[in-house]
C-alpha cells in the first residue's frame, strides 16, 4: 500500500471500529479484539490475530486492515500537540516546596532558565525522542478509545519495549513481547561515520564537564575575536533595532560593502528612503554556514561599518559579553546545575501529559540535563548577559525586530527590551509554519501570565493566510496579530509562471538540512535511477549548503552518480519552466517550486515528524516508494494554491503600517 493510501485507509478504519463499539456488537468486539497486537520494523502479523485489532508503530506503508500510528498521529497531532505546550506552561508552574519551578530555576534572573529551555522550545529536530513520545502518546489514546487491555508487542528495540511496557504497567494493562527484539533503529542524530575517541570521551563525560570543555573552546574560536565593544553615544532617539542571523546575506552586495540580508530583503530600501538607515543598529547572531568562516565575517561587519551606508551599526551579541558577564554567566550556571539537581526527584514524576499515564522522564532527561548544567544552559547564561547588555548600553529604540521562530535567544531579547524599556518588540516569520513546528506554539496562557507577557512579542506578523489562521487556531491572542508581506518570497511576485505544457524535461532533486531526510530521499533517488524511471530527464541535484549530499550519491551510485549534475547558488536561479521539483520532506523549496508554478512532489517524513511545508495542498504527490514515484512522475501538475497564501506586495504596504504607521 502507497504512502497516499494509508490516512484513508486508517480514516475507514476508525469509523468502522467507532461505529462498532457503538452497536449492539460492542460486547462481541470487546470479548474478541481486547488484545493490541503493535507491530514495529520488519515484524510481520502473527498468525493467532485473527480477530484482533493490529497497529503498526513506525511504518505508514502497512497491510490492508492495520492501523499506522504515524498516520494516526498526523490525524491527532494538534490534540497531542496542545497538550505537550499545556504540559510544558504547567510544569513550570508546579510547585516544589513552595516555590514554582519556574522560580526555582531563575537563580538570579527575572527570566527564569525554564522558559529558555530546551524542554519549553519543543523543537522536533532539537529535542531528540519528542516523535516516539507522541507515538506513545496515540498509542494510548487508542488503548483508552477502544477500551483494549492487553498489548503485544512484535519487533521494535528494547528502548520501545521498555517504553510499551511501562505505558501499560501505568494503566494496568497487561504487556508481553512476541518474538524477539530487533537491532535499534533510533536515528542518531544524522551520524554517517564512526565517532572518533574524543566525541566518544567528550559523550561519555557528565553535562557540566561537556559544557566547560565547550566554554574553553569558546574563548579561544569565538569569544577572542569578538572582545567587548560597546555602542558609539546616540545622536538622536530615533533608533530602531534589528537582529538576524548573519552571515545568511547576499554576498555579491557585500563585496560591494552593501549589507543586504535575505533574512529582509527589500525592507532594506523601505527603512533607506524613511531615514532609517543611520538610526538602524543591526545586532548579529552568530550562525556558522559554509560560505564564509567566522574571521570572514568579521572582516565583512568591519566593512559595513566602515561604509556606514546600510546601518549605525553592525555587532555581535558576543561582543555584549564583557568578563564581568562571564564570571555573572559561570555563577549563575553553577546555581542552576544545583537546583536542577534538587528538583529532579520530584521532576520525573511530572513529566506527563494531562490525562496521561504515560512518564516520559528516561526519555527527556538528557535534555533536563543539558538545559540547567550542559552546555546548552551555559550559552543561554552568556546570551542573556548579553541582550541585558545591549539594551541598557543601547540609545533609546522606537522598535526591536526580528525573525520569529520562537527561539530561546528570542526570549532573552525581547525580555531585555521590554526590561529595560526600549520600545516594542516586533517578532516576524521568516519562512513557513508547520503544524509540527512545535515551538512556534506557546500555550495560550503564556500570552497573559505577567511573567510570560513580558518575553512575549508586543506584534505577532505572519507572512500569509495559513500561518494566521494556524496561530488563530493554536490560542494567540488576535490583538497581537497580523499579517506584513513575505519578504523572503518577494522575489516571487515578480517571476512570470510557465505554462505547464506536458511532461517536464528537467528533474530538480532539492534536499535537506537534516541528514536523516537527505539520506532517505538520496535513497530513493539512487533507486529511481537504477530502475530506469528518469529516461528523458535532466537530473540536478541541489543540495542544502550546510549538508553536502555529492559523497552520498557516489557510495549508492557509483559510477552512475555523474548522471547527476550538482547545482549552487540559490534554489530562485534553478525554478526553470520546463522542471519538477522533487524536494525532501521539510525544505521549504517546494513552497518556492509551487508558488513559482511548478509541479512539486515531496518525500514523506521518515521516522520522524512530518515537516513538508506543503502539507495538506490539495494534489500534492508524495514519494515514500518506487511507485509512488513512477506514479508521481506521471501525474505531476502544478499546485493550486489560495492568492493569499503569501503575501507578495513589493510595495510593502503592510510592513510600512507596522513600522511607521501609515495606513493601507
Amino acid at each position: 500500500m502507497t504512502f497516499r493510501a494509508v490516512q484513508k485507509q486508517n480514516a475507514l478504519i476508525a469509523v468502522g471500529l467507532d461505529t462498532l463499539l457503538d452497536s449492539d456488537a460492542a460486547f462481541c468486539y470487546k470479548k474478541n479484539m481486547a488484545e493490541l497486537f503493535l507491530l514495529s520494523g520488519a515484524a510481520r502479523i502473527p498468525q493467532e490475530t485473527p480477530s484482533s485489532l493490529v497497529a503498526h508503530f513506525d511504518a505508514w506503508d502497512v497491510p490492508g486492515g492495520v492501523i499506522s500510528l504515524p498516520a494516526r498521529l498526523q490525524d491527532e497531532l494538534k490534540a497531542v500537540r496542545a497538550e505537550h505546550a499545556a504540559w510544558a506552561y504547567d510544569f513550570g508552574r508546579r510547585r516544589v516546596s513552595g516555590r514554582e519551578v519556574q522560580d526555582w530555576l531563575r537563580c538570579g534572573e527575572n527570566l527564569s532558565m525554564w522558559w529558555c529551555s530546551l524542554l519549553y522550545e519543543r523543537h522536533p529536530k532539537m529535542t531528540p525522542g519528542l516523535y516516539e513520545i507522541y507515538l506513545l502518546r496515540v498509542l494510548e489514546r487508542l488503548l483508552d478509545a477502544r477500551g483494549l487491555r492487553r498489548v503485544c508487542l512484535c519487533g521494535g528495540d528494547e528502548r520501545l519495549a521498555r517504553g510499551v511496557a511501562a505505558l501499560c504497567a501505568a494503566s494496568g494493562r497487561s504487556f508481553r513481547r512476541h518474538g524477539p527484539p530487533e537491532a535499534s533503529m533510533r536515528n542518531k542524530g544524522g551520524k554517517t561515520g564512526p565517532e572518533g575517541f574524543a566525541g566518544r570521551l567528550y559523550r561519555a563525560c557528565p553535562a557540566p564537564l561537556r559544557a566547560l570543555a565547550r566554554f574553553v573552546h569558546w574563548l579561544a574560536t569565538v569569544k577572542r575575536k569578538l572582545p567587548f565593544s560597546p555602542f558609539p553615544p546616540p545622536s538622536d532617539s530615533r533608533h530602531c533595532a534589528i537582529v538576524t542571523y548573519f552571515p545568511n546575506i547576499d554576498m555579491r552586495a557585500a563585496r560591494n560593502g552593501r549589507f543586504r540580508s535575505r533574512y529582509f530583503g527589500n525592507l532594506h530600501d523601505l527603512l533607506a528612503g524613511n531615514g532609517l538607515a543611520g538610526r538602524l543598529h543591526w545586532l548579529f547572531i552568530r550562525f556558522p554556514a559554509p560560505e564564509a568562516s567566522l574571521d570572514e565575517c568579521i572582516r565583512l561587519r568591519d566593512e559595513f561599518r566602515r561604509t556606514a551606508r546600510d546601518g549605525a551599526s553592525f555587532h555581535y551579541l558576543e561582543e555584549f559579553i564583557s568578563i564581568r558577564d562571564m564570571a555573572a554567566a559561570l555563577w549563575r550556571f553553577a546555581r542552576l546545575g544545583a537546583a536542577s539537581l534538587r528538583l529532579e526527584r520530584q521532576a520525573r514524576e511530572a513529566f506527563r501529559f494531562a490525562g496521561s499515564r504515560f512518564n516520559f522522564w528516561d526519555r527527556l532527561s538528557p535534555c533536563w540535563a543539558e538545559s540547567f548544567r550542559g552546555w546548552r544552559c551555559l550559552e543561554r547564561c552568556l546570551q542573556q548577559r548579553a541582550f541585558q547588555r545591549w539594551a541598557r548600553l543601547a540609545a533609546p529604540r522606537r522598535w526591536t525586530l526580528f525573525p520569529l521562530e520562537n527561539c530561546p535567544w528570542e526570549r532573552m531579547l525581547t525580555h531585555a527590551v521590554h526590561t529595560a524599556g526600549q520600545g516594542r518588540v516586533f517578532g516576524v516569520q521568516h519562512s513557513v509554519i508547520r503544524p509540527a513546528d512545535f515551538r512556534y506554539f506557546d500555550d495560550p496562557r503564556a500570552f497573559s501570565a505577567p511573567d510570560c507577557a513580558v518575553f512575549q512579542p508586543d506584534a505577532v506578523r505572519g507572512n500569509g493566510r495559513s500561518a494566521l489562521e494556524q496561530w488563530l487556531e493554536a490560542g494567540v491572542p488576535a490583538e497581537r496579530l497580523g499579517k506584513v508581506e513575505a519578504l523572503r518570497y518577494l522575489y516571487l511576485a515578480e517571476v512570470k509562471k510557465p505554462v505547464f505544457a506536458g511532461r517536464p524535461k528537467r528533474l530538480l532533486v532539492c534536499t535537506s538540512f537534516f541528514a536523516d531526510e537527505t539520506g532517505a530521499h538520496l535513497a530513493l533517488l539512487a533507486e529511481t535511477v537504477k530502475a530506469g524511471l528518469l529516461p528523458g530527464f535532466e537530473v540536478t541535484l541541489k543540495p542544502h549548503p550546510c549538508l553536502p549530499a555529492r559523497r552520498y550519491l557516489r557510495d549508492m551510485l557509483g559510477a552512475r552518480a555523474a548522471e547527476i549534475r550538482e547545482a549552487g547558488g540559490a534554489v530562485a536561479d534553478h525554478l526553470l519552466p520546463g522542471t519538477l521539483v522533487w524536494a525532501s520532506n521539510s525544505t521549504t523549496a517546494a513552497l518556492d517550486a509551487a508558488i513559482v508554478g511548478l509541479p512539486v512532489m515531496v518525500m514523506p517524513p521518515a521516522g520522524d515528524f512530518d515537516l513538508c511545508p506543503l502539507q495538506g495542498v490539495p494534489g500534492l504527490l508524495r514519494t515514500g516508494s518506487l511507485e509512488d514515484v513512477a506514479s508521481a512522475l506521471a501525474q505531476a501538475r502544478p499546485l493550486a494554491l489560495s492568492p493569499d497564501y503569501l503575501e507578495l506586495n513589493p510595495a510593502l504596504p503592510l510592513w510600512r503600517e507596522l513600522l511607521f504607521g501609515e495606513s493601507r
